[in-house]
């Protein structure tokens, strides 16, 4: 039986038997892993806590027929403040249900995914208020839509591919089409969202910086408002319905 190493979080657990568990992972070399860790209920389990939500851990596995076998774990990160904190945890929830839902094995772009969903599990359990969180969240949609290949257009319009002249801002964002619509165009699109200059700014520097570092970006209704957003245009791209993105509502 082959075996193999690899760093992965862990998204999300089921009961198997008495004693193990099945764990689904999100690993940086090989993307989902669904995998079997034997024993890990009893009291005296080598894995350990290793196996619960929301840990990073230096994995080795041994390929199964069905399931693979978690052998060894190591941690690496158990971003501990996200277990003690509603809304810490609720914004972790919605990013692991994004994985569920659009990762898959052996990922072409795994190491950028699980890199990206490392740093906002980091950046969450750190952060001291729910704007900064926010501010993690968007990020972590805007850079996971990109390694998909559902990168949002913040620059031309998405129907007629015209910018808009330098003294004029697109007004309209349509989730469908996946990015900015201009003035003529908007009347075409389906249920297009209005917008201003300070949500695009947002997008772009979200994608380009971890932390924020405008005034603007404390301002719980433009969070809000491009969180809504950006919630749309991934369910565009989705057959589930993302049942996480209810929490973050009652925050």
């Amino acid at each position: 039986m082959p075996n193999y190493s690899t760093q992965a979080i862990n998204l999300k657990s089921y009961n198997l038997g008495e004693a193990d568990k099945i764990i689904i992972m999100y690993s940086r070399d090989y993307g989902t892993i669904k995998c079997v860790a034997k024993g890990v209920k009893r009291a005296k389990s080598s894995l350990g806590g290793r196996m619960q939500a929301f840990m990073a851990n230096r994995l080795f596995l041994a390929k199964g027929r069905n399931l693979d076998i978690v052998c060894q774990a190591e941690n690496i990160e158990s971003f501990s403040r996200l277990k003690t904190d509603y809304d810490k945890l609720s914004y972790a929830f919605y990013c692991a249900e994004l994985i569920n839902v659009f990762g898959t094995e052996n990922d072409q772009n795994s190491k950028q995914i699980y890199d990206i969903l490392f740093e906002t599990f980091k950046n969450i359990s750190i952060f001291d208020n729910n704007e900064d969180c926010m501010w993690a969240v968007l990020r972590f949609k805007l850079k996971l839509a990109k390694y998909l290949g559902y990168a949002v257009e913040l620059d031309s319009c998405v129907r007629c591919n015209q910018a808009e002249p330098k003294y004029k801002t697109y007004h309209f964002f349509c989730p469908e089409t996946g990015g900015v619509v201009c003035s003529e165009c908007f009347l075409k699109s389906h249920r297009p969202f209005e917008i201003d200059k300070r949500h695009i700014k947002l997008f772009k520097d979200a994608i380009n910086y971890d932390f924020p570092f405008e005034d603007d970006y404390k301002d719980k209704n433009l969070l809000f408002s491009s969180f809504n957003i950006l919630k749309e245009f991934i369910s565009q791209r989705s057959d589930k319905k993302l049942k996480s993105a209810a929490m973050i509502e009652f925050i």
